[in-house]
């Protein structure tokens, strides 16, 4: 009897030995951290000036983890920069524990001189998914305005200062805007003129060259329609030079310089030769018939002619303007 009441008593001593082992075990141990953890970096900020949140979790390397939504978790803070560091993870097999973090720059226009945030996390199972929210951290507004000292009474009336005068603001011009639409015009005009600068040039010759003989025929019509009995050796004159100076630029011969029969045998037409006998018989002999209008009505045509024979070859060539071709384009214009 008496040596089972003593196996007893050391049995109980022996497990009180092992509960006290136990309770020193647990306090001689530094508390456990938290697996999710918010809080800011800052303990106060201002209007409009950015700040920092830090959020930290602790999961198994298998979990799969989504941090909070930027546009709706951390209202009424707006979200202005996110910086995310890679998942690090410690130690081997089942003791192995990865760590998320994120430090999110945020912009607070709230006037509360207090301010509390408290942010999810989501974790996602092979089933569902599961919240998780950090503790509620705080942050103080620091405002610059001065508060009237201990003992001094508050203004009661307060009024604001209108300036209903508008100031007129000096306009500048955008100087960096004009280069670069002179840098982008320059290089769409080189581009355009590298493409079709041979075929530009084909049409503004041309051009001219239909620009000349529309003057022609308008000086020319003048002077017809004033040949009668009194003014056909002038007229007549004026006629003919003005006929032979525009073939001359026309086709680069020296008609003025050469004969009626010359002029004849080089256009390969009898009508011409007729029709400068006709002239020359009014202007040299100041004589006027029915015919004289039809001589110069065939000296006009016969210029036509030329006219159409030369816009054909501009039309039809590939070859480049050459230093000929820019002497005619001056004598025209020296002879509009």
């Amino acid at each position: 009897m008496n040596s089972d009441k003593g196996r007893l008593v050391a049995h109980t001593i022996r497990l009180l030995s092992i509960l006290c082992l136990f309770t020193v075990s647990l306090w001689g141990q530094p508390p456990a951290k938290p697996a999710l953890k918010g809080q800011f970096l800052d303990d106060s900020i201002e209007i409009g000036r950015p700040f920092r949140y830090a959020l930290t979790y602790r999961h198994p390397p298998s979990a799969e983890v989504l941090f909070p939504d930027t546009s709706r978790h951390f209202l009424p803070f707006r979200v202005k920069e996110i910086s995310v560091s890679p998942t690090q993870t410690t130690g081997e097999g089942l003791a192995a524990i990865s760590r998320d973090s994120a430090v999110y720059t945020l912009i607070s226009f709230e006037t509360d001189s207090v301010q509390l945030l408290q942010v999810p996390i989501r974790l996602i199972n092979a089933s569902d998914c599961t919240y998780l929210t950090t503790q509620v951290d705080t942050v103080f507004l620091r405002s610059k305005l001065i508060l009237p000292g201990a003992g001094t009474a508050p203004t009661q009336s307060l009024t604001l200062a209108s300036q209903t005068q508008l100031a007129r603001l000096q306009q500048q011009f955008n100087y960096p805007v004009l280069g670069e639409v002179l840098l982008v015009a320059t290089a769409l005009l080189t581009l355009i003129y590298l493409l079709f600068g041979q075929s530009i040039r084909r049409q503004l010759r041309i051009y001219q060259l239909y620009q000349q003989h529309k003057r022609f025929l308008r000086n020319y019509a003048r002077l017809s329609r004033s040949l009668n009995a009194d003014t056909a050796p002038e007229s007549a004159n004026q006629a003919v030079i003005l006929w032979k100076t525009y073939l001359e630029q026309l086709e680069r011969q020296p008609y003025a310089s050469l004969t009626t029969p010359e002029i004849a045998d080089r256009t390969g037409d009898d009508r011409v030769a007729d029709a400068l006998r006709e002239a020359d018989r009014m202007i040299y002999g100041g004589t006027f018939s029915a015919q004289s209008p039809d001589a110069l009505r065939v000296l006009r045509d016969v210029a036509s002619q030329a006219y159409r024979r030369r816009r054909y070859v501009m039309q039809t060539s590939s070859v480049p303007a050459t230093s000929a071709t820019l002497s005619e384009n001056a004598e025209s214009s020296t002879f509009s």
